[in-house]
């Protein structure tokens, strides 16, 4: 009879050291699937996600640049909700950096349409003249959570993993706003300019130059410069290429990157190319040669505060 009890005991304790892997596997699962607190403690207690066939991460569709990236959650979505979400996405980074060369791609560098990205857990998306390492994983700048809820979309701002921003954004004021991007002239300007003057865009240079890289001996360093103070800066406006082609001699020298007007006067000290090579963009637009040299620089957020105005057509 003591033998019985002992073997009964040795039972329970395997049963109880058993269930404790089974749960103990069931709750690293629920904290990796879904990083959001509130369904984490949701379904905290319970087995299986109920009324779902997909893990919670596989429910969410990330798009991925290199400093930013924007989390879509779909549990309270419809596919049509989705998109909506997805088009003002696209939207804001065509306005942010004033292009219309956007591409969309999987992890197996396939092109994506916009409906394609419904079904891919993450999306690529890349512009011309910034890069994009295709990392997923590491920590970026600046992310965007986007929660559609009874008819709103909960819109949330984090940058290096801190809180900034949280606003509600309803679905027939995100077509409002897509209607009127897409109509608009003023709001969105293509890459290519829309006028004949070949002149007006700065020629390349041939590929060995641009090879060569050199450096030169500047004045200061490139924190330096973002730290310098502007000082008469232009009002902001638009401006026409013939009133940008004004501005080609030293020390008062614009020049246009995807249809932004930038005034580079100060950086023509600061640039590790030299000047003479900034003054190959002097008055003109210089979007192809700054991507024949650097196509992965950030050139709209590091001349942010020198950024005058757009290109009017």
């Amino acid at each position: 009879m003591k033998f019985h009890t002992t073997r009964q005991n040795s039972f329970k304790e395997q049963f109880k050291s058993k269930k404790q892997v089974v749960l103990n596997a069931n709750l690293q699962i629920y904290k990796k699937i879904n990083q959001n607190q509130e369904l984490f403690l949701k379904y905290q207690n319970k087995y299986f996600i109920q009324n779902c066939n997909l893990p919670m991460e596989d429910k969410k569709t990330t798009i991925v640049t290199d400093d930013r990236i924007d989390e879509i959650l779909h549990l309270n979505a419809t596919k049509e909700e989705i998109l909506l979400i997805l088009n003002y996405i696209i939207m804001d980074y065509k306005k942010f950096l004033m292009t219309d060369k956007i591409l969309l791609q999987s992890q197996k560098m396939q092109k994506l349409t916009l409906e394609e990205c419904v079904d891919n857990r993450f999306v690529y998306l890349f512009v011309p003249g910034v890069k994009n390492a295709m990392d997923s994983t590491s920590q970026k700048e600046v992310r965007y959570t986007y929660e559609p809820k009874d008819g709103k979309i909960c819109k949330e701002k984090y940058r290096n993993g801190r809180k900034t921003e949280s606003t509600e954004i309803t679905f027939e004021q995100i077509k409002k706003m897509l209607s009127s991007f897409n109509q608009s002239t003023g709001a969105f300007l293509s890459s290519k300019p829309n006028f004949a003057e070949s002149r007006f865009i700065a020629p390349l240079l041939p590929q060995e130059e641009v090879a060569k890289r050199a450096k030169v001996q500047v004045k200061g360093g490139q924190m330096q410069f973002v730290q310098q103070p502007r000082k008469n800066k232009p009002a902001f406006k638009n401006y026409t290429a013939e009133e940008v082609s004004k501005h080609n001699t030293p020390g008062d020298v614009w020049t246009v990157l995807n249809g932004k007007v930038y005034d580079i006067s100060l950086y023509m000290d600061y640039h590790p190319g030299g000047a003479e090579k900034l003054m190959l963009g002097a008055g003109k637009d210089c979007t192809k040669l700054f991507n024949q040299f650097h196509p992965w620089v950030n050139g709209h957020a590091f001349l942010e505060q020198d950024y005058i105005g757009n290109l009017k057509h």
